[in-house]
């Protein structure tokens, strides 16, 4: 069975998650939840995609968030998207990946167009096997979810050949309930603690650190 890999990409390979959290916390603003960004960073790396839930009552949230979240998206794609970057060595990593003879996923709760916005800002696109999204997802677990189906998506029957790379610990999580083996990364903004915490078999800081480090991660490990 050819080694394969599912990339997380925000906070992984793009360098986004301060950004989404200036978005959210704008967003919750105009619903009228003044939120420290901070907190709004901590919740998302802890909550996922259930994380308006712990800034709304239950009232609210059942009447707001559907529309909250739509006002994020709009005002995430008109003010933030241009400014997302790749982060360093990360189109030299997937391409190593490749030579490696890794078969490559990418798992991301970011919007379809947003997705290929970064693939095409990553320049990457003949190295990436599968993709997917929140869009073709049940969203109730999304850190699962997602990285299931970019699973099911490669041809594969189950997680034991597979890796992950994520950089919160809320992503790193849902590739280890799923019985994947995840290495974390810290240019996400969260710590070797946390990210192993979370269930990580290795930490790193960013993808140039991996790719200069590779023959002593869990990747090399895999033959």
């Amino acid at each position: 069975m050819p080694k394969a890999i599912v990339f997380e990409v925000d906070g992984t390979l793009v360098d986004t998650h301060v950004l989404r959290a200036r978005a959210w916390q704008e967003a919750l603003a105009r619903y009228g939840r003044q939120v420290r960004l901070p907190r709004v960073l901590a919740q998302m790396a802890r909550m996922g995609d259930q994380f308006l839930s712990v800034f709304l009552p239950e009232d609210e949230y059942l009447r707001y968030a559907d529309e909250l979240a739509s006002f994020y998206r709009a005002l995430f794609h008109e003010e933030y998207l241009h400014k997302v970057r790749p982060f360093l060595g990360a189109p030299e990593l997937l391409r190593h990946l490749r030579a490696e003879g890794w078969r490559i996923a990418l798992a991301s709760t970011a919007d379809p167009d947003e997705l290929e916005h970064y693939i095409e800002l990553l320049g990457v696109e003949d190295l990436i096997d599968a993709r997917t999204t929140d869009a073709e997802v049940d969203r109730n677990r999304l850190h699962e979810e997602i990285p299931a189906e970019a699973v099911r998506l490669l041809g594969l029957d189950g997680t034991d050949d597979t890796l992950a790379i994520a950089a919160l610990p809320h992503d790193v999580e849902g590739a280890v309930h799923l019985g994947m083996r995840c290495v974390g990364l810290v240019c996400g903004g969260f710590t070797d603690e946390e990210l192993r915490s979370a269930g990580a078999i290795g930490v790193f800081g960013t993808p140039t650190d991996l790719l200069t480090r590779y023959s002593e991660s869990p990747l090399a490990a895999v033959g």
